[in-house]
C-alpha cells in the first residue's frame, strides 16, 4: 500500500503511549516516505467545539476531502508508523486528499 501526503486512513495506530486504541481512528498523513508515514490524529469537531480552544488543537478549514464531517488535528499526536504496520490501514475518500495549502499552514504548526 502507498500513501501519499493529505491522505485521510482509518485504523488503530499507537498512542503516544504505547497503547493501541480501542476502536478504529482517523488520522491525517502529513509525511509519507517507502519506509514510514507519519500522521496527526483527527477528531470531528460535533460535540467536541471546546476542545477548539486548546492550542495542541487545530481545526480543518478545508476538511473535505478526504474527511467528510468538519474535523481537526490533534497537533500534539504526531506519530510515526512503519511500513510493516499498515496492514490495518484503510485509505479514506479514494485517496483523494487534503487541500495542499491547508496541509502547508497544518505541517507549519507542527
Amino acid at each position: 500500500m502507498n500513501f501519499m501526503e493529505g491522505q485521510g486512513v482509518l485504523g488503530r495506530i499507537r498512542f503516544v503511549d504505547g497503547e493501541f486504541p480501542a476502536y478504529d481512528r482517523t488520522y491525517l498523513v502529513v509525511t509519507a516516505n517507502t519506509d514510514y508515514i507519519e500522521v496527526l490524529n483527527v477528531s470531528s469537531i460535533r460535540g467536541k467545539e471546546r476542545k477548539l480552544a486548546f492550542s495542541t488543537n487545530e481545526r480543518l478549514r478545508l476538511y473535505n476531502p478526504p474527511f467528510v464531517m468538519p474535523s481537526f488535528v490533534k497537533l500534539d499526536s504526531l506519530t510515526r508508523v512503519d511500513h510493516s504496520d499498515w496492514v490495518n490501514l484503510k485509505i479514506l475518500n479514494s485517496g483523494k486528499t487534503l487541500d495542499k495549502a491547508e496541509l502547508s499552514r497544518i505541517k507549519r504548526m507542527l
